[in-house]
């Protein structure tokens, strides 16, 4: 019943993967951060949790709710020039994004392992079986995009919900003043 609340918010753009928005408010930062977390406290029908320090803060949804593709929502608040300016990125948690840099780490480490003992065994005129190493990184690779792109796809629903929370809490829509500024 949620989703389809979600998905009926008008005005609303398809949310890409890591949708990044600045917007500028008339709230002061400590306004900005004291309605998120307000409404983490009393209207929060998906529990989400609030962490962060200073004006950092990060919208997680809880534990028992988190998959492997559920996104977190990181808020940066900070006044500049007497303006106060909200920054939001929509993203997988770090955890996510480290099993994707070491996995694509290793691929790339055993590609040029496989490159480097192969062009060597063939210099010395030895069997260069160290090519070997290098076939199974393409496929390396396209499991880890294919992941990724499931990820992206099922965690569409999940990112509304972190952004129609803050819209709400801050009492604007955050797209359309970060596409009007």
């Amino acid at each position: 019943m949620v989703v389809m609340f979600i998905r009926s918010v008008p005005n609303m753009p398809d949310l890409e993967f890591r949708p990044r928005f600045r917007f500028t408010t008339p709230l002061s930062a400590e306004e900005v951060k004291s309605r998120i977390t307000s409404r983490t406290r009393t209207q929060n029908p998906h529990a989400l949790v609030l962490g962060g320090t200073g004006f950092h803060l990060v919208l997680n949804f809880p534990a028992k709710a988190q998959r492997s593709w559920t996104p977190q929502m990181d808020v940066d608040v900070e006044v500049l020039e007497g303006r106060t300016i909200v920054r939001c990125l929509i993203g997988p948690s770090p955890t996510i994004w480290m099993l994707f840099v070491g996995g694509y780490m290793f691929s790339a480490i055993l590609a040029l392992l496989g490159l480097s003992i192969g062009v060597s065994q063939q210099i010395v005129g030895a069997d260069p079986w160290g090519f070997l190493l290098v076939a199974p990184t393409p496929f390396i690779a396209l499991v880890l995009w294919l992941m990724a792109q499931g990820g992206k796809v099922r965690s569409r629903d999940d990112m509304r919900v972190l952004k129609v929370f803050v819209d709400d809490a801050l009492g604007c829509d955050c797209f359309a003043l970060a596409e009007q500024g």
